[in-house]
């Protein structure tokens, strides 16, 4: 015999549930004026396939996801972070407005102030 969970463990489940959800939401202010929820998971997964793009023609119009993080109010958000997520949802609108590739970085980001490659190379 399978014991049901009584209403109030359920109702218990769902405020938890509920919680949790609301945990992984923050609300981000655009550019005008409005002030949008998103769930941190898909503006971080935004970045991993923007970053993903990098070199690439956009054939099929960016998620609206990413229209709306390229709205980000530069402002609202000044952290390394909030730059990079709005920098690469821009660029990834901008490169399928234009017809042109994705591009995050250049070769001469690699190369230090005096000509010579960076660290990594």
């Amino acid at each position: 015999m399978t014991r049901r969970p009584t209403p109030l463990a359920r109702r218990l489940l769902a405020v938890e549930q509920k919680r949790d959800g609301r945990r992984l939401m923050h609300a981000h202010r655009l550019t005008d004026g409005r002030t949008v929820r998103l769930s941190t998971l898909d503006v971080l997964s935004v970045v991993h396939d923007g970053f993903a793009l990098h070199g690439e023609h956009v054939a099929e119009p960016p998620p609206g996801i990413v229209r709306t993080l390229a709205l980000l109010d530069p402002d609202a958000d000044t952290s390394m972070m909030g730059r990079t997520i709005r920098a690469v949802a821009a660029e990834w609108c901008a490169a399928y407005d234009e017809h042109r590739p994705v591009t995050l970085h250049s070769d001469a980001d690699d190369e230090g102030a005096d000509g010579t490659e960076g660290a990594d190379g």
